[in-house]
Order: structure tokens, then sequence, then C-alpha cells
């Protein structure tokens, strides 16, 4: 494909005289496809700054056309370090790549996103890359079969359940109403809040997220509500809190039910007033902000056993939608295998029918994140395929009775001995392999593990590629 560069404006430079009537016409073409497409488009020229970014690639970058170009493109576009290699790679020759991954906005939060790339030749010869981006949140790209939606952003599955959820997120989007998103660990609680959101009138304003499990206390507030010089354990510097990062937008607070009782009482008055006060300061600002909680316990029964306020859960729950966890629907297995090795082969791999088999019986605690992971270890072990049983994690080969359980309700501090144990003899002492296993986070392994009074954690029996603390984490 060729396309002229284009100046700081993101209008067309004049090619010089000779250019013929046609030349001139085609390039209107383009420029006013550019500017009006919901897709979004970005030319990169050969020595890697940005010459055009349209419109609705802001949407995306955060960035207007006029503040992303003349810049660098890995500056405009937040992509690690692998996928940046992916897109370069096509200015060498006619390979379009098609790839499927998050961008980190300017805002500071994520963006599920489908970029296209290809490579674009200068009036000089040398080769630049034009990247396509269709932000899949914003556009609720659905796939349908007869039966019905196949899938709805980076949603996957066809299961009743699933159609129903995905109803649901068509009526709730739109609204302003406060929503609480309920489903085990791993069931994609984070992309059902990026499809509520993207639903909304708020779909230009960020996505805030917090992830309440990875913070301490302390810390906790400070990211949510900010914080000024001098305040916060001798802070040198101001912090904007995410609740006026997401001002105009929404905020996501994951793990809701790890909010400390004290912060809650915090949290409760900014979602009645509107109003926010920084640590360390007595100045009250407002903010204009839907939030959309996740729990990945039912917060009723956190409320009935005293850990959850019962005011606040009312606060949040004025629309609760319940994620179906992978063991309940197995027949869209099938469907989330093919996109996962689509996703990271690249191509199509065939998948051994013993295979799709052994993936509908495995319990899958770790829900489609652990669908993904065992996806990828196959991958990684028979890049060529067919992926054949072995191909797969060992740990799904094992009879539903040697795999712990996953836990349904919060257990008693004597049960919890009893299940931290056996999981982690179950994994030969991995730490997060238990925790996935019981389908709760790492920091809720080492809180139970605490308050369990077990002691210093046992040393694992083989070494690992997952990294973890030696120590129990105090969040």
């Amino acid at each position: 494909m060729r396309c002229r560069r284009h100046g700081p404006t993101g209008r067309l430079r004049p090619g010089g005289p000779r250019r013929n009537v046609q030349e001139m016409s085609r390039d209107g073409i383009l420029h006013a496809w550019l500017q009006s497409t919901d897709d979004g488009a970005i030319a990169v020229d050969a020595g890697g700054t940005v010459v055009l970014h349209n419109h609705a690639a802001s949407r995306v970058t955060g960035l207007a056309p006029d503040e992303a170009t003349g810049r660098p493109w890995r500056d405009v576009l937040k992509v690690d370090d692998a996928l940046a290699a992916s897109i370069w790679r096509a200015r060498g020759g006619d390979t379009v790549a098609h790839l499927n991954t998050d961008i980190l906005c300017a805002q500071g939060n994520r963006r599920s996103a489908e970029l296209v790339a290809s490579v674009w030749v200068e009036e000089d010869g040398e080769h630049g890359v034009l990247l396509v981006i269709r932000d899949l949140a914003i556009l609720c790209r659905q796939w349908r079969t007869p039966a019905g939606r196949a899938g709805y952003g980076n949603l996957i599955g066809a299961h009743p359940t699933m159609q129903e959820l995905y109803r649901l997120i068509d009526v709730v989007g739109p609204s302003e109403a406060p929503v609480v998103i309920e489903g085990e660990t791993g069931v994609g609680k984070e992309l059902v809040a990026q499809l509520l959101h993207a639903r909304s009138p708020r779909a230009e304003h960020p996505l805030i997220a917090v992830h309440a499990a990875a913070l301490a206390p302390g810390l906790l507030e400070s990211e949510l509500f900010g914080h000024v010089r001098g305040a916060f354990t001798g802070a040198s510097g101001t912090l904007l809190g995410r609740f006026e990062r997401a001002d105009g937008g929404s905020l996501f607070l994951d793990e809701v039910s790890e909010i400390p009782l004290a912060t809650q009482v915090k949290l409760l008055r900014a979602l009645q007033t509107g109003e926010i006060e920084r640590i360390g300061e007595s100045r009250t600002r407002h903010v204009d902000v839907r939030v959309i909680a996740a729990s990945n316990r039912p917060l009723d029964r956190e409320v009935t056993d005293g850990r959850f306020r019962s005011d606040l859960y009312y606060r949040l729950k004025v629309v609760r939608l319940i994620v179906p966890p992978l063991r309940d629907r197995a027949s869209d297995i099938p469907l989330l295998v093919e996109h996962f090795v689509s996703r990271y082969a690249g191509k199509e791999i065939e998948v051994a029918p013993a295979a799709l088999a052994l993936l509908e019986r495995a319990p899958w605690p770790g829900n489609v994140r652990e669908l993904e992971n065992a996806v990828r270890h196959a991958l990684t072990m028979n890049p060529q395929g067919p992926l054949a049983p072995d191909d797969f994690p060992r740990e799904l080969q094992a009879s539903p009775a040697e795999v712990p359980g996953f836990v349904e309700r919060e257990p008693s501090p004597s049960e919890r001995r009893e299940m931290l144990t056996r999981a982690l003899a179950a994994h030969r002492g991995s730490r997060s392999a238990a925790a996935r296993s019981l389908g709760i986070g790492r920091a809720t392994f080492y809180r139970w593990w605490r308050d369990a009074e077990l002691g210093p954690l046992p040393r694992r029996d083989v070494p690992t590629r997952e990294t973890e603390d030696e120590t129990v984490e105090t969040s």
C-alpha cells in the first residue's frame, strides 16, 4: 500500500506540480476515509516517527492528532517489546499482521484492541508502517452463530448463560447505574467492565482500574483519593487519585471485597456525595464517576459475615451481573481454544479430539485464565501442532478427586488449614498453583495462611518458573 506523508496538521502534503488530478483525488479520498472511519489509523515513517494519527486513534492512545504527530511511535502506542517487534516487522514485506492485544492509554487505563499492521512506501522509497486500530471494547465487536452470539468484545462463548450476560450488558451498559460483577477468579470480570464502559455515554472518557487485593490498606486509600506533598508517609509530591483520573469516565474496583472496612466508609461517602478529599488536604473536590465493582466472592455473604458494609453494598449493587464459571459452560471450550490458538500462534493449528475431550473434562478452578495459560503451555511444547493431550499441563491429566475443589464460600480457620496444606502438597509447594487450584488470588492465599496461624510457608519441592515471594504478604 502506498500512502503519502502527512504534515503535522494531519493534512496530506502536496506532492509537487507534477501530481495529476487522479492522484490528488485518490489522496483526497484516502484523507477523508482516515478522518471519518471508526478505525484508528497511525502512519509511522521509516525513522519510527508518527506522521499521521486520525481522530479515531485518539480513543485508544488518549492523544489528539496534533499531540501524537511528530512523536516516536512507541511513545504514542504503549505496547510491549515483543508486540512492537511484530508490528515493525510489517515493514519488511507484503505480510499484513493481525494482532490482538491490550493498549495502555495516556490516561492510564488499558483498552483491548486489534492491530492490523501493513507496509507503506514513502515518496523517497523508504518503508514505513500503517497501523489500523480497532478498539474492541468501543466497537463492541460481536461474533454470531445461528444459535446466537459466540462472542462480545473479548468475551468468548455461545452458551445460554453467556447469551444472557451479553443481553444484560446491552441493557445495563448505556445506563449510569453502579454495577457489581460477581464471579470466580479468572472468568473475565474485567472484560465485562470494559464492555459496560464501552456501551455507556462515558466511553470517550477513561476507564480506570483499581485492584484492591494488590494494595496495602494505606496505599489503597492513597491510590483511590490521592495525596498531597508531605502526607502519607512523607510523600515528596502530589498524587492524583484514581477517582480524579476517572472523572467523566468509569472507575473499576476489582476485588472490592478486599477493601478494609475503614476505607469502605470513605468510599461510601464518595459514592453518596460525589466528593473526595486527598489525604493530607481539607479541600473537597467533586468528581463525576460511574463505579463498576467486581468480587470473586458473593458480596451478600460478605455482608452477612461482617466483612463488608451493608450500606456500601446496596449503594454499589444497583445492578448485579454474574459471570458463569468455565465448568458450567464446558461447551464453550472449543471456541475458547480456537481463539487462544489463533491469538498466540498467529495461524491455524489443529487440536486433537482427545485433547479437546481432556480440556472439556477438566475442572478449571482458574477458569478462562487457566485455560488460556494451558493453551499457551501446549503451544510452547508443540508450536507446529497438532496439539495432543500430552502437550497440555500435567495437572490436567489428574483425576477430579486429586484436584482440590473451588472455594465457594469463605471457609473457617480449621477448613483453611486443611485446604491450604492439601493444595500446597498437590502442587509441590507452588503458592501460585495452589492459589489457582482453590480459585483465590495469591494475596488471599497469604492472608488465609497467616490467619490460620500455620507458621512459615514451606519451601517448594522443585524449582519453578513462577516468581513468588518467600515470605507471607501483608495485604
